[in-house]
């Protein structure tokens, strides 16, 4: 891929999260790209410049590790503006899971819930809605498909302008579509392997600690880690979002 036209990750977490690089290296290894491929602006600090918008293939956004979209802080507020006044509008081609789907539903105008009794953590099953059958990115899933996830907080109902491709027993709202846009958001994490998701879930055990791990069981002994599944159909997700972003260029246009 052109350095030229890198993909855009807008970040959002601590410069001490110990998950900050393997995000990138998620993202990349899904998208096949080299990790140099990804310019990372930090969410905390700034929004992406005009010309960084420009000038990106497309733009990426992933988790939050130590946040909440619901949480009152002011970048969080300026990110949900910027999407909905800078980035939805552009065009430009977006993939965003987990925390990025949070923004984005607050962005269009749709309702957070904090969610502790139904938190997904590890491999779920999907289930692909209607409307998924004729997007370009989730048509050729099957239905269910396994993907990975870690959150409390969940979409209400899909949010206005939104098209729902995916649910979960636990979080009905768990991937749409932005209508007239090519932008994408999952609940779910097709970025992650169970490899990763296992990585990132121990680089967090103080704030989402085990419910089910006897005392005294060794972390490798979790059962939420030997439930932990292959989940290759969610992340082909952004292998078909790559090549949208290849065939249409760095700049999208509207797609319905």
């Amino acid at each position: 891929m052109s350095m030229r036209n890198p993909y855009l990750l807008m970040q959002s977490r601590d410069a001490t999260d110990p998950m900050r690089e393997h995000e990138v290296e998620c993202f990349a290894q899904s998208l096949s790209i080299a990790p140099g491929g990804i310019r990372v602006v930090d969410m905390l600090q700034r929004v992406p410049t005009g010309e960084e918008l420009a000038s990106c293939r497309a733009v990426l956004m992933g988790g939050s590790g130590d946040y909440s979209s619901l949480d009152p802080f002011p970048w969080i507020r300026r990110m949900i503006d910027y999407v909905a006044t800078t980035l939805l509008p552009s065009g430009v081609p977006t993939f965003a899971s987990c925390f990025g789907l949070q923004v984005t539903t607050l962005a269009l105008g749709g309702e957070m819930t904090r969610d502790p009794a139904n938190r997904e953590v590890g491999s779920i099953e999907l289930t692909s809605r209607p409307a998924a059958t004729s997007d370009p990115l989730f048509a050729a899933l099957p239905s269910p498909f396994v993907g990975q996830a870690g959150h409390t907080d969940r979409a209400v109902a899909t949010p206005p302008g939104a098209v729902l491709l995916a649910s979960s027993e636990k979080c009905p709202v768990n991937a749409f579509r932005v209508e007239g846009k090519p932008y994408w958001a999952t609940q779910f994490h097709p970025e992650l392997d169970p490899n990763a998701v296992a990585k990132r879930y121990m680089a967090y055990m103080e704030k989402y600690p085990p419910t089910d791990l006897p005392p005294g069981t060794p972390l490798a002994d979790a059962p939420f880690l030997k439930r932990l599944r292959p989940s290759p159909h969610a992340t082909r997700l952004l292998q078909r979002f790559a090549q949208w972003c290849r065939v249409h260029g760095p700049v999208g246009v509207s797609h319905a």
